[in-house]
């Protein structure tokens, strides 16, 4: 089978993670098939793409801005594609190739085209407008789009009522990274945590993104700092992340709060299990997500999980997480301290945790497995897209 798998979009943060996970899963579970792998530039996924016996490699230098991706999309890859004459279309991109010429499995995993705005009312106008064509993109490629892949039944519920799409869906969610798995093992130490010592510690681990609400961190200090004062939120951000991103870390020296909210600076994948075993809670004030791998990088490690009361959180988390209302520094105040107070509170979140990494969710290979079976049912044309109903979940087990 010849498969065009696109995934140029993946470059950054969660997307970049799940790309190279999921690509370099396939390349261990099956390997015999032939692939044109579509993929930035410059992202790491040059090693993945190498290890592939029989694969072609398109690597996509970002250029021009967003208009160079819009004829990238509109013009390059249809032409890439149709050179290859592959048998289906696997696009990683949150939408398809814009043809009917080719089968086509999308997976769309990006929250701002299936929820509200009022999720990311702070984000810059010109990025909303540009969340508002993808979505009209999106809404175009499902009529071409033989099977959508999900992450979670919330996502599919949610782009089944936006779109109106009634054609085939199978979930394919997220998993632990090989590498924090791999690094797991042996965790190094960093000197940076000393300074920590004998303080209750949350790791805060995201990129900055206006959606991943890290301002309310800010209102939480700023309101409560003396009821918080033996506590510390870890940040994972830069200034060039965003041009808010810069504005958060002077708020944070502006009002003196740089000994309760500490910015480490973006950590590799390797550091993680590092601050994963040194902190006593994962803090993600997050208003939007399909699927936070940084949930199940916690659950493996036996962290308890302060989470926004979102629908994305709870079916992800379930009973291992405490939930606090987001747009609100008091409920997120009252759940700190209610799980610094509450020891058995938190040995139970650690133990739902585990027993749901353990037994509701996969490895990338499992993952892999299951989307290629998905694959080659679609090829052969043993499934078909009029079918409404959702067929049996890729890669999560039953509850």
């Amino acid at each position: 089978m010849r498969v065009a798998v696109l995934s140029h979009a993946l470059r950054v943060a969660g997307g970049l993670s799940a790309g190279k996970n999921l690509i370099g899963a396939l390349s261990r579970v099956a390997p015999w098939h032939e692939y044109l792998l579509v993929v930035p530039h410059g992202a790491g996924y040059e090693e993945v793409v190498a290890r592939f016996p029989r694969a072609a490699g398109v690597f996509y230098r970002r250029r021009f801005g967003h208009l160079g991706r819009w004829y990238y999309d509109a013009f390059r890859v249809p032409h890439i594609v149709s050179r290859f004459r592959p048998d289906i279309v696997l696009s990683l991109n949150n939408r398809g190739v814009g043809s009917s010429r080719w089968c086509q499995v999308v997976l769309c995993h990006d929250p701002h085209l299936f929820y509200a705005e009022r999720h990311f009312s702070s984000e810059l106008l010109r990025n909303r407008l540009i969340k508002r064509y993808h979505k009209f993109r999106l809404r175009r490629d499902l009529r071409h789009t033989a099977v959508l892949l999900c992450q979670t039944h919330v996502a599919e519920q949610r782009i089944r009522m936006l779109f109106g799409y009634r054609g085939k869906a199978v979930l394919c969610p997220n998993a632990v990274s090989r590498v924090v798995l791999d690094r797991d093992n042996a965790c190094a130490s960093d000197g940076r945590l000393g300074r920590f010592a004998g303080r209750w510690i949350m790791f805060c681990l995201t990129r900055y993104y206006p959606h991943k609400n890290l301002e309310v961190i800010v209102d939480l200090y700023q309101r409560f700092r003396q009821q918080l004062d033996d506590t510390v939120v870890l940040l994972t951000i830069s200034p060039d992340q965003h041009p808010k991103a810069q504005k958060l870390l002077k708020r944070i020296e502006r009002l003196h709060l740089s000994g309760h909210i500490v910015n480490l600076g973006p950590l590799s994948q390797e550091e993680l299990a590092t601050y994963f075993r040194a902190c006593h809670a994962l803090l993600l004030p997050t208003l939007l997500e399909s699927f936070s791998g940084t949930y199940l990088e916690a659950m493996q490690f036996g962290l308890p999980i302060l989470t926004s009361d979102l629908d994305f959180a709870r079916e992800i988390c379930g009973q291992a997480a405490l939930y606090f209302d987001p747009w609100d520094a008091a409920s997120l105040r009252d759940a700190v301290l209610r799980l610094k107070a509450d020891q058995s509170l938190a040995r139970q979140l650690v133990a739902a945790g585990r027993w749901r990494v353990q037994n509701r969710f996969r490895s990338w290979d499992e993952i892999a497995r299951d989307l290629v079976r998905t694959l080659e049912d679609v090829a052969a044309g043993r499934l078909s897209a009029a079918d409404e109903e959702p067929v049996p979940v890729a890669g999560a087990r039953a509850a």
